[in-house]
Parts: structure tokens; sequence; C-alpha cells
């Protein structure tokens, strides 16, 4: 007998993707600036292994959680030297995960974020068309 394990996670975030070519600290800062928030670097990374390459693929991580309120924000390299965190979306450098009602919406962030000098574009991504979404769970 065959036994099927189906997740059961919600994805109750926004998700903005971000083309830019400056360096992640630097793009925080613009983030920061841009959208009032005071996202920090985490020590944490994201891990993540690609059957393919057989290799992981780490990527830098800055947040701002508020766990009274329950809102979240996180800044996420999407490339690394190994891979990608959510392959489908070459062309993001950088992932803005929104989680929360009251903070903003990704349509508001995709319009201050391409007020960035350095940010080439930015656009709204339908987490629900991803096939990697599970990445983004952690």
């Amino acid at each position: 007998m065959k036994y099927l394990l189906e997740d059961d996670f919600e994805y109750d975030f926004q998700l903005v993707g971000i083309s830019c070519h400056e360096k992640d600290y630097r793009v925080c800062w613009g983030v920061n600036h841009s959208l009032s928030l005071a996202l920090s670097k985490e020590e944490k990374v994201i891990e993540v292994f690609h059957k393919k390459s057989n290799r992981h693929s780490r990527h830098t991580l800055f947040s701002k959680v508020d766990f009274d309120t329950e809102q979240e924000v996180h800044l996420i390299a999407n490339r690394s030297k190994s891979g990608y965190l959510i392959p489908e979306q070459k062309h993001a450098d950088y992932l803005l995960l929104i989680k929360g009602d009251d903070i903003i919406s990704s349509a508001e962030a995709v319009a201050k974020l391409k007020r960035i000098s350095f940010v080439l574009t930015a656009f709204t991504i339908e987490v629900s068309q991803l096939k990697s979404k599970e990445n983004l769970i952690f």
C-alpha cells in the first residue's frame, strides 16, 4: 500500500521580485529607506538542496518580525553562486516576502521599489503559480 504525503502549508503572504545588480546590504538599505522598514541581516541563511546539480545553495536573509502583530517582512537573495532559491524566477535577484495585513500591499511596494535608483524593476509574483514555493517556508 502506498501513502502520499500532502503538504498543507498556507502560503498566506505576498511576494515581490526585485531585479537589481547591487549587493544585498545595499538593496536592504534601499528597501528600508523606500518602504520605511527596519530590516536587519539574519545570522541564519536559507539553504536549499538542488536535485539536478546535487548541490546546496545558500541565500542571505534580512528580516523584520513583529511577534505581537504577527507581521513579517523578509528580503531574500534569490540568486547565489550555486543556484536559485526559486529557479523559475531567474530574473528576480531578490525576493521581498510580506506576511501580514497592515504592513504594505505588494502593488504599493512595487511602486515604491521602482523609484529606487539602482533597482532595474520590481514586480508582483503569484505564489500559487510557483513550482518551488516550498522553498519559501522557513
